[in-house]
């Protein structure tokens, strides 16, 4: 071997470059002991030595360049998995509750545990076992969304694959490969928006999740199943509907189990771009949609060409139902008691759950619950058709009351907290197109370029309005409730039962007045109270008919609704007793203001609802023990748990059984002979109290029977004149009343009588059993026959009657009589202070204004034919041996008519 050569050679191990040889040559063995070449002797060295060291320079450059690109490799590589490895290690473990939708529709029953409502909040979703779904729903969705579901693991890498060509030629996250496992994460838990991190964290989520079921469920397919169980009850079909089963019913009117092909593939498609496929919103988009679906299910194998051909000829347009229509939407969907018990649930959500109210309404909505409520539809139904009937309302003026709630922007303020104005504006209108014509002048005045409409509320109802509650007084449960007089106009309106604070009239005598005064043993329904002029503090209350009658019975002053004897009895109590009587009954509107002789005719501070009179009168008819108004007696949430319970609803006792019964005996009688004889029902005991307030603003009407309790409000809610009421009122509440006992069949029974109560007479002035004097009374304190407790003791305690005594008087002077007076005997019921008892303030014409604390002194001329030691009380006597019931003044001069 040359020199060369063998150079050539060196170079070649030292560069670990092979060098080439011209065409033709023969490649030289290798020579020596070594194996090396052997050096060269031909050639110019000087020029070998120059590519030898170009050679070796280029070598190392390479051997650089190869080693920076190594170790860029390894630092992306790193990169990636560090970013990978915290976005994983920053994703929370899952729970297998954690993906169970968040959104359910709840359901209200009646008592009768009938289905009567649904609620629902943005989301519309109805869960439902998979074996509820037709086997073509299912195949559908796996068809369009995951057609290799039951094969991947929570992951599809042939889709991964195939999405990251796309994104990478889009240069976007538009495509994602998304299993329905992914799916139902990020419907569930997961954000919303397309990025690297929520789709790793999906992707390690899915597979986690199914991994977590099949060890749970026992097996890879159950794992599948529950997952597709879970995709369908949570997949977005628009108009805020969730989950194919509330879809099925509002697209086309029937359960996900009853779906045919057809109509299965078309709210599969719906998922893709939900505003362009539903079915109601572009039929030839949702139409192509569809097809495609059919057209993925046969090629899959999951359907026929037969069945394909009759899904794509059936015409599932021409019989869409689409419950919410646009007209639809502007009436209530939800009846009075509906959101009466959805406003009392949520109040003991936020009391008892420690909930925010928007906690509370997030529960009530979406949460899935069904509601047991004590709602009672046959009477929900005719207390609302009677307030429906105008025909039993009283001819008004023509007009309507307009209320307009109207919200606007100022585009030109930037703090949210402040650029947002809201205006409630009230008008009187006769027709619709008036009322339109008022909102267009408010809109007007109001919204320009710079202020834009937020939202606004019309509502126009008719002016006489009227409310309406019925409960069972046995256990508090409300059974209908109607807030307003015609349709109801809307949802979330104002509630005329529940939240209109009204003056209620006479109907609060019994309440603030006789209630505690028997309770406390001061009087009995045969107590006299003088009927007389009155003035407590500048205040002096008239009787409605403008008369006044002397001494009159606690009875007669209920069933005659006589307001002297109700302001008497009331100062009588004492303001601070009788106000917190009327708290025991249940009042939460009135306050320390009300601790007023006014409140014994029902001139409140700021009035009481319609809902808690009729709690109040139900206590009465209960015996005595008070039920708070229950609209609900059971909540369960979606897992069927009790989430609220009111079966064991606590009570109170107001009155003492006795008490109860003799207010009932006694308001039995404004029904037989008073002041509510329109409101009777044929065969059936009645007791109650209407009332009116001043200048006929508020009429109500407070009855009983031995069964049921119900209330009724009627007036404007402008507070005006009631013009030609004709007791109208008083029809509608012994219609409604009249109708149910009918329809359930209730018999006729008395009310319950408890022990303790007996009749005797008594006399009306010391409550004691009368003497032989005390039917002589000069001023009419007589004695009087009715119930009394067997405990009642009078004023004086128990025993015969020591207050009333004869008395010789001056005939002329009223004094008692001098050695020289003209004198009559009179009997008198005298206070252990000396006064005399059941004077009245003003002595009618007719009658002596006695004086026995002083002696007549006068000087008398007598004319010779006076009788003037007579003894006979004559015509003086108002008792002179007459009845007991009627042995009360009857002087035309004293305003008896």
């Amino acid at each position: 071997m040359s020199e060369s050569q063998h150079r050539r050679g060196d170079a070649q191990d030292r560069t670990g470059v092979r060098q080439t040889r011209p065409s033709g040559t023969r490649q030289a063995r290798p020579s020596g002991a070594n194996g090396t070449r052997r050096p060269s002797s031909s050639g110019n060295p000087k020029k070998r030595r120059k590519r030898r060291k170009k050679r070796s320079v280029n070598s190392r450059i390479g051997k650089v360049l190869l080693i920076v690109v190594i170790v860029i490799a390894f630092a992306v590589a790193g990169a990636i998995l560090g970013t990978v490895f915290g976005i994983l290690q920053s994703t929370d473990m899952l729970n297998t509750s954690d993906v169970l939708p968040d959104s359910y529709t709840s359901v209200i029953y009646d008592a009768d545990d009938n289905e009567v409502d649904k609620l629902h909040g943005e989301e519309n979703r109805e869960y439902v076992k998979l074996s509820a779904i037709t086997t073509n729903m299912q195949n559908a969705v796996i068809a369009i969304e995951d057609q290799r579901f039951y094969e991947h693991n929570g992951i599809d890498i042939r889709g991964i694959m195939r999405a990251m060509a796309e994104n990478i030629k889009t240069m976007s996250f538009s495509q994602g490969a998304s299993t329905l496992t992914q799916q139902v994460l990020k419907n569930e838990v997961l954000e919303r928006e397309k990025s690297l991190s929520r789709k790793i964290k999906e992707q390690y989520l899915a597979v986690s999740l199914e991994n977590a079921l099949k060890k749970q469920l026992g097996s890879k397919d159950a794992a599948k199943k529950y997952i597709l169980e879970l995709y369908l009850n949570t997949i977005p079909l628009h108009h805020g509907l969730r989950g194919v089963e509330a879809a099925s019913q509002y697209y086309f009117g029937k359960h996900a189990s009853e779906l045919t092909l057809a109509e299965a593939a078309s709210i599969a498609g719906i998922t893709k771009t939900p505003s362009l496929y539903a079915p109601d919103m572009n039929e030839e988009e949702s139409r192509k949609r569809q097809l495609t679906v059919l057209q993925k299910m046969l090629d899959l194998g999951m359907i026929t060409q037969a069945e394909y051909d009759e899904a794509a000829a059936e015409d599932i347009y021409a019989h869409l139902v689409c419950k919410e229509t646009a007209e639809e939407e502007s009436n209530a969907k939800h009846n009075w008691f509906v959101e009466a018990a959805v406003q009392q649930i949520k109040a003991d959500l936020m009391e008892k759950k420690n909930m925010t109210a928007a906690q509370a309404s997030n529960m009530i909505y979406s949460g899935g619950l069904q509601i047991h409520t004590t709602m009672d539809a046959s009477m929900q139904e005719t207390a609302e058709a009677a307030m429906k009937n105008d025909n039993m309302f009283p001819a008004g003026d023509g007009k309507m009351d307009v209320t307009y709630l109207i919200s606007v922007l100022d585009t030109q303020n930037p703090d949210e907290s402040s650029n947002q104005s809201h205006y409630e504006k009230k008008t009187t209108v006769t027709s619709q197109e008036e009322a339109d014509a008022f909102v267009a002048s408010v809109k007007e005045e109001l919204l320009d370029e710079t202020h834009t409409l937020v939202l606004d509320k019309l509502t126009v109802s008719k002016s006489l309005q009227a409310a309406m509650v019925i409960m069972d007084q046995s256990n508090g449960e409300v059974k209908a409730i109607v807030g307003g007089r015609g349709e109801k106009p809307g949802d979330s309106v104002f509630n005329r039962a529940t939240q209109a604070l009204r003056q209620q009239g006479s109907t609060m005598k019994p309440l603030a007045a006789y209630a505690p005064a028997i309770d406390t043993g001061l009087l009995m329904p045969g107590s006299i109270i003088i009927d007389e002029p009155v003035t407590y503090g500048g205040w002096s209350p008239k009787n409605w008919d403008g008369k006044y009658i002397g001494p009159t019975t606690v009875r007669q002053g209920i069933w005659h609704s006589m307001n002297v004897l109700a302001v008497k009895t009331f100062m009588m109590v004492g303001a601070d007793t009788a106000y917190q009587y009327l708290l025991d009954f249940g009042f939460t509107t009135i306050d320390e203001r009300d601790k007023a002789a006014t409140t014994a005719l029902g001139g409140l501070t700021q009035g009481v609802s319609v809902l808690e009179q009729t709690a109040a009168y139900a206590t009465i008819a209960n015996g005595g023990t008070y039920y708070e108004p229950m609209f609900y007696s059971v909540v369960y949430d979606h897992d069927g748990n009790v989430l609220l319970d009111n079966s064991e609803q606590e009570t109170h006792r107001v009155l003492k059984e006795t008490t109860a019964f003799l207010l009932t005996d006694m308001m039995r009688d404004v029904i037989t002979k008073g002041t509510g004889t329109k409101a009777a029902i044929s065969g059936m005991n009645v007791a109650g109290k209407t009332g009116t307030t001043n200048d006929t603003v508020d009429l109500t009407f407070y009855g009983y029977t031995p069964y049921y309790t119900a209330g009724i409000w009627m007036g404007y809610d402008s507070q005006k004149e009631i013009i030609n009421a004709n007791n109208a009122y008083l029809r509608i509440w012994s219609s409604v009343m009249s109708q149910i006992h009918y329809d359930k069949g209730l018999k006729n029974k008395e009310f319950k009588k408890p022990d303790g109560l007996t009749t005797r007479s008594i006399c009306s002035a010391s409550g004691m059993t009368p003497s032989s004097l005390c039917n002589s009374d000069y001023y009419g304190y007589g004695v009087t026959s009715d119930y009394v407790t067997t405990d009642f003791k009078g004023s004086t305690g128990g025993g015969t009657c020591t207050m009333h005594k004869s008395y010789t008087i001056c005939s002329e002077t009223g004094k008692l009589a001098g050695a020289t007076c003209p004198t009559i005997n009179v009997v008198l019921a005298v206070n252990s202070d000396g006064t005399i008892k059941g004077k009245p303030s003003k002595v009618p014409e007719g009658k002596l204004d006695i004086n026995i604390s002083a002696t007549c002194d006068s000087a008398h001329v007598s004319s010779g034919d006076d009788d003037t030691n007579s003894t006979d009380p004559g015509t003086t006597d108002p008792g002179n041996g007459q009845n007991p019931e009627d042995n009360l003044w009857n002087n035309e001069d004293f305003g008896i008519q």
